[in-house]
């Protein structure tokens, strides 16, 4: 169990829920809780995490020189003066077999003087130290994974100092573990060692905030690994913000994050894009460091500290955009125009203001205009540059950017202090949840959880009704190529059962599989297999028996039935899945 919170916790999380509570009407404090309901292990993130991470730039090429160089930067840059204070070591510190006692040992090649004293080192320049590990027998560099070794591991930890832990999961679905059941292993083996560590989990973004990861982390990866350009950029920010990976009616992930828990989009790459056009360059730095600030994501910093541009600790060390990101109120911001490649998000503030970002993600020069109606203002409203970290003056009812460039951005501070401006309606449970007696189709509920392609509601991928075998199902999903997307649960229901079937359109020669799994794919708890099926198949139909389970994800895919490999063109139909509950 976690530990509940203590008298001192209390009064750091009191300020927070003071600011939540206060203000008129329906604010939404995004999934603060009672105080005396809050895990004690939140209080180590409750605004977002911010530091160093040297996976963006250094990949495996770790070593004690290099990472004691960073140290002594985010020292001297400003950078720890900023608020970023971890310095994490990624993938690749350790030696390729653990000791005689089965304890991880540092690579005596890379750190001959061990993890102790790098951790040492990180702590005298006042920062705190993070490390890497994998939940699975292997990391993803093939080296000694934590699986098995859960206790030891985080005692070895703790006995070096370490503050804050990224566990990763490649080779995970190897473990025969739900996750949820793998991370509460971790948070229950930290919590024994006496020593408060932030639990970072990285899982590709699948699902942590549907199934549970608020229960034993502080943050949890919503998406792929970033990579250095702007496309993947706004593709992760997309699995935070928009609907890469929950469905459109949730836009994006805001009410699942909060204070003590954060949706993590993956480190920053400010300061490592290949850009020739330097302006350019300039405004892709802006963009997605505005982009990570807007949305109350970690700040994990990954380029090359000691040889940092000017124009890159500009952006990093924003004193005023950071402070949107560290904002108590802990509202992740959110979309509230789109047009295209021009979009505007809005994040409320604790002093009663609304941060703002203005973001042009095409290659054409725009103007993009926000209006007070979409943030919750109205009349004469002071308007603040936080790039520029001067004020614009008043202006009634709208405010609009001029000409703004590729990655073309303001990030804005508008309203008066007082009372605290309100957050959309957050999805209600029941909507995406299965929570009712009786029976719960699932095309009735929003996926919380989707991953490759869209399910198509109540029709066939290409809009036609659902056909099996002759029968016309109103509900149901059109699925193709691949497809996985996933409904939360809270326990109540006995049976799921439904029907499948290629498409009756599909005229290829290729096949496809349908499953359902408990959770995510690393637990590989699969519920129902069809099999592979071909356009010749008979429909198939399932009627599984539900135990303690949290949430069910539906699947779908579609292979070249020579090569086995992915076929694009192959289209499948679930025909009225549905939960039956009793009580």
């Amino acid at each position: 169990m976690a530990r509940r919170i203590t008298p001192i916790v209390a009064l750091a999380l009191l300020s927070i829920l003071c600011i939540l509570s206060s203000g008129c009407g329906r604010t939404h404090a995004n999934n603060a809780l009672d105080a005396a309901d809050y895990p004690e292990y939140a209080y180590l993130a409750l605004t977002p995490p911010m530091g160093w991470n040297s996976w963006n730039f250094f990949a495996k090429d770790i070593n004690e020189v290099n990472i004691k160089a960073t140290a002594d930067a985010m020292a001297a840059s400003g950078m720890r003066d900023a608020g970023y204070e971890y310095l994490v070591l990624d993938d690749a510190w350790m030696a390729s077999k653990r000791d005689e006692n089965g304890a991880l040992q540092a690579d005596p090649n890379k750190f001959p003087k061990g993890m102790k004293d790098i951790g040492d080192y990180i702590h005298s320049r006042g920062l705190k130290f993070g490390i890497y590990e994998d939940r699975a027998y292997r990391t993803c560099q093939s080296l000694p994974g934590s699986f098995e070794h859960e206790d030891i591991d985080m005692a070895t930890f703790a006995a070096w100092g370490v503050d804050y832990i990224k566990l990763d999961s490649c080779s995970a679905e190897g473990n025969g573990r739900l996750s949820s059941e793998d991370y509460a292993i971790y948070r229950d083996c930290i919590e024994a060692t006496g020593r408060h560590m932030v639990l970072s989990i990285s899982d590709f973004g699948n699902a942590a905030w549907v199934w549970g990861g608020k229960d034993t982390s502080q943050l949890w990866r919503t998406g792929w690994d970033i990579r250095s350009w702007m496309d993947s950029v706004y593709n992760c920010a997309e699995c935070s913000a928009g609907s890469h990976r929950s469905h459109p009616a949730f836009n994006g992930l805001w009410q699942f994050a909060g204070p003590g828990f954060w949706n993590d989009p993956d480190m920053l790459q400010v300061g490592n894009f290949k850009i020739k056009d330097a302006t350019v360059r300039e405004s892709a730095d802006q963009a997605h460091f505005g982009l990570w600030c807007i949305l109350a994501a970690p700040l994990m910093a990954g380029n090359n500290l000691p040889v940092m541009a000017d124009t890159v600790r500009d952006v990093l060390c924003a004193p005023e955009v950071i402070a949107v990101n560290q904002d108590p109120r802990g509202v992740q911001g959110y979309k509230v125009f789109v047009d295209g490649k021009l979009e505007v998000y809005n994040k409320p503030l604790a002093d009663g203001t609304t941060a703002v970002l203005l973001l042009n993600k095409g290659r054409d020069t725009a103007d993009i205009t926000v209006t007070w109606e979409m943030i919750g203002l109205s009349g004469k409203q002071p308007v603040r540059d936080l790039w520029e970290r001067k004020d614009l003056g008043k202006f009634a009812d709208a405010f609009t950017a001029k000409a703004l460039g590729q990655h073309g951005n303001m990030m804005l501070k508008i309203g008066k202090k007082g009372k605290l401006l309100p957050t959309p309606e957050p999805m209600p449970l029941e909507k995406y949840t299965i929570t009712r007696p009786g029976v719960t189709s699932l095309s009735d509920l929003y996926y919380a959880y989707r991953d490759y392609s869209v399910p198509v509601y109540n029709m066939t991928f290409e809009g036609n009704p659902i056909r099996i075998d002759g029968k016309t199902f109103e509900k149901g999903f059109g699925c193709k190529n691949k497809v996985a997307f996933m409904f939360a649960g809270t326990e109540r229901g006995d049976r799921l059962m439904g029907t499948v079937s290629l498409d009756e359109s599909y005229e290829g020669d290729n096949q496809g599989r349908f499953r359902i799994f408990h959770e995510d794919y690393f637990g590989n708890r699969v519920l129902w297999d069809s099999g592979q099926m071909t356009k010749d198949s008979p429909a198939k139909t399932f009627d599984i028996e539900l135990d303690n389970y949290n949430c069910l994800m539906l699947t779908f895919d579609g292979r070249n039935i020579e090569t086995g490999k992915r076929a694009n063109d192959v289209l499948g139909v679930f025909g009225d899945p549905r939960v039956i509950a009793n009580d």
